[in-house]
């Protein structure tokens, strides 16, 4: 029970923020938001102490007034939490549990700061951790509505603790012209959809691929220029990055196993978490014996490129 009203709580913290950045009244302001997110959570990762962290913390939110505007926004929902449609075992545990946040002053400190104007919003973030921060600026990010433009928020992706071991030649290929993804219509049943996809030029075919991990929750996006790594597209996954091949061939052109051994290479040498390689077509024996040595990439033939259109695909890898 303990552990369900904890995470019923930190979910709380996170909606707050994130709603309250949602409100923001233009992309530049929003970006700022989740810049100051990026730079809250570098601080409570570091090696400082609690009150240098505080310090630090309190001196990011006077420091902008749009930062100002969601701390107060933020502060007004958490003045307001006994009238949250919140379940009521949830609002009873809400402050001691952010009072025995480890807070120089102990207990007292941390009453005072859930009460405080500027106190709530940092008290919220100590409580959040580098996890927790994370999941505000994915919670905006995921809104087409309310995040910024997505080569801002690569800058900020880029720099999250998931990709600590990317290589920078793989960060420097995601940041290629990024275009978000896109859902292009097709029909509702198999060969229908086949020679839709055979219809779109490559380009669109890799926006449409990368929509299906979008749609799952996994920030998604696609380079408009070729890089020498031969990634077409990427995605944030909740243990790391996926980084995607896209092939609209024809069905009688197969993908073979050298296509597969350089992709492998491309996965391990530049420390991504796992590949996926997307294909109109099918592969052959010797490519698919590759990808099954790996255990870190992925073969999708025309066939079940299909059945994600019928059944939204889960990424749980």
């Amino acid at each position: 029970m303990f552990y369900f009203v904890k995470d019923a709580v930190r979910q709380w913290a996170v909606d707050v923020f994130a709603n309250s950045v949602k409100r923001l009244g233009s992309a530049d302001d929003r970006l700022q938001a989740i810049r100051w997110l990026g730079q809250s959570r570098d601080i409570v990762a570091s090696e400082l102490s609690v009150s240098d962290k505080i310090r630090r913390l309190s001196g990011l939110v006077d420091s902008r007034s749009v930062v100002k505007f969601v701390a107060a926004r933020v502060t007004e929902a958490v003045q307001d939490y006994r009238h949250s449609n919140l379940p009521t075992a949830v609002k009873v545990a809400i402050p001691a549990t952010l009072a025995a946040v480890p807070l120089v002053g102990g207990q007292a400190a941390g009453l005072a700061a859930f009460g405080g104007a500027i106190g709530a919003p940092i008290l919220l973030l100590v409580f959040l951790g580098t996890a927790g921060i994370t999941s505000i600026i994915e919670a905006i990010i995921r809104d087409p509505a309310a995040r910024p433009a997505i080569a801002e928020v690569i800058d900020i992706i880029i720099k999250d603790e998931r990709l600590r071991e990317t290589s920078w030649r793989m960060k420097a290929a995601m940041r290629e012209r990024p275009v978000d993804p896109v859902r292009f219509a097709t029909p509702q049943e198999g060969a229908g959809i086949h020679a839709a996809l055979l219809k779109m030029d490559p380009f669109q075919f890799e926006r449409h691929v990368m929509s299906f991990f979008e749609s799952a929750g996994c920030k998604s996006w696609v380079t408009q220029r070729s890089n020498d790594l031969g990634v077409d597209g990427f995605a944030l996954h909740p243990k790391g990055l996926i980084v995607t091949q896209c092939k609209r061939n024809s069905q009688d052109n197969r993908v073979g196993r050298p296509v597969v051994q350089q992709f492998k290479g491309v996965i391990e040498e530049q420390n991504a978490f796992h590949g996926f390689i997307v294909t109109t077509s099918s592969f052959s024996e010797e490519a698919r014996r590759s990808a099954v040595l790996s255990g870190r990439i992925t073969l999708v033939d025309s066939g079940e490129l299909v059945s994600w259109h019928l059944a939204a695909p889960r990424f749980d890898l």
